[in-house]
C-alpha cells in the first residue's frame, strides 16, 4: 500500500524553528544587538502563532 504524499504546506512548528534558529545564530554573531533581536523574534513568533490561530477558528 503507497503511503500518502506529505507534500504541501509546511507545519508552522517547522516556521516557527527557523525563525527562532536564524535569530538565535544572529543573536550569536551580533552580540551587541541580542536583546533588539530577541524582541524581534517574539514579536515575530506571536505574530505568526495568532494567524495561525485565527486561521484554523474559520
Amino acid at each position: 500500500m503507497p503511503r500518502p504524499s506529505r507534500i504541501g504546506r509546511p507545519s508552522p512548528l517547522f516556521a516557527f524553528g527557523a525563525v527562532l534558529t536564524a535569530a538565535g545564530a544572529a543573536m550569536y554573531a551580533l552580540p551587541q544587538y541580542s536583546r533588539a533581536l530577541l524582541a524581534l523574534c517574539a514579536f515575530t513568533v506571536a505574530a505568526a502563532a495568532a494567524m495561525w490561530i485565527s486561521a484554523k477558528q474559520r
